[in-house]
């Protein structure tokens, strides 16, 4: 591991080197990891060509857990009472815009709240257990809109828009709790 100096901020990176067409830059833990071919060793270009882009990653990363250190966990909802919420979330929400749920799945996620599968399956993150209500009611409504619209696109944030008209605070309180429940369970 190394570290560099990005305007104001000590970045720690990696560089890998893999048979890849293409040398990528990614942010995993608030470090950098640079994917190189094989055949390249000069990373300097990547780094000065995306430096806007990584400030702005890792500027973010560093707010957010600052962030943190001022929420607080529930640790009251048990699993039994967490399934139930869901559970009857997923029903009305569902019922509300006309969709049909298939399944309903809680596991613990490595990098995501929830997901909501092609046969209409929606899996919700266990960790989210611990958040307040609102963010679960949020997150639930977030995979069920995702059974008319499969991506992220324009047309789905409109429609997220029409229950919640300011989603973007909730997108970012979620990865401000993120940084308190990563390590759970």
């Amino acid at each position: 591991m190394s570290k560099i100096k990005i305007r104001d901020i000590e970045v720690k990176y990696h560089v890998f080197h893999r048979k890849v067409k293409y040398a990528r830059l990614e942010i995993k833990n608030g470090e950098l990891n640079l994917i190189l071919p094989l055949e390249i060793d000069d990373y300097q270009i990547l780094i000065d060509k995306h430096e806007k882009w990584i400030h702005q990653k890792i500027s973010r990363i560093k707010r957010l857990k600052n962030e943190s250190q001022k929420r607080k966990l529930d640790f009251s909802r048990g699993r039994e009472s967490f399934r139930n919420l869901v559970t009857v979330l997923v029903d009305e929400i569902s019922g509300d815009m006309g969709l049909d749920v298939n399944h309903i799945t809680l596991r613990k996620m490595k990098t995501r709240w929830g997901s909501c599968s092609t046969q209409g399956n929606i899996t919700i993150n266990t960790r989210l257990r611990y958040l307040p209500e609102n963010l679960i009611r949020y997150v639930v409504h977030h995979e069920i809109c995702h059974l008319r619209v499969r991506n992220h696109s324009k047309e789905y944030w409109d429609l997220v828009a029409v229950t919640y008209p300011n989603y973007q605070l909730l997108e970012e309180e979620l990865a401000i709790y993120w940084f308190l429940v990563k390590d759970l369970d």
